[in-house]
């Protein structure tokens, strides 16, 4: 018995016969971005927000932050949870629920409506910022 397939969507278009995978279009592919020795508008910038924008779409936005100063002000991000993941250094994140040490290899989530900002970051802090549209709950 042979197995015959199409695939299509305003993106892409695929036939399948049994195995074989022919190709035909595709509107959007695979991309990479180094962000290795990007500086980022907080570096430089106290007042900077976001830091970098990385990659976003309608619910969610990844930032690349190395942020080497206090924020002089709370932020209170009405629209997104936000998960910050430190990947290098460290910094306070003072919340209205409590303050935090983020190390390296630790993550924080902030709610939505909380107002929250990063305090003495180390010369090296490097973080994603994720935010995201939908409450994030981290998996216990």
């Amino acid at each position: 018995m042979s197995f015959k397939e199409k695939i299509t969507s305003d993106e892409v278009d695929i036939e399948y016969e049994k195995g074989n995978i022919n190709l035909k279009k595709v509107t959007r592919k695979a991309e990479k971005l180094s962000f290795i020795n990007i500086d980022t508008p907080d570096m430089k910038d106290p007042v900077a927000i976001p830091p970098l924008r990385l990659v976003f779409s309608d619910n969610l936005s990844i930032e690349f932050s190395r942020r080497r100063f206090s924020l002089p002000f709370y932020h209170r991000n009405m629209d997104y949870d936000e998960l910050i993941i430190c990947l290098k250094g460290k910094a306070l994140w003072e919340t209205e629920t409590g303050n935090f040490e983020l190390n390296e290899g630790e993550m924080l989530i902030i709610p939505r409506g909380i107002a929250h900002r990063p305090v003495n970051p180390s010369q090296d802090y490097t973080a994603l910022e994720i935010k995201y549209k939908n409450k994030l709950t981290f998996s216990k």
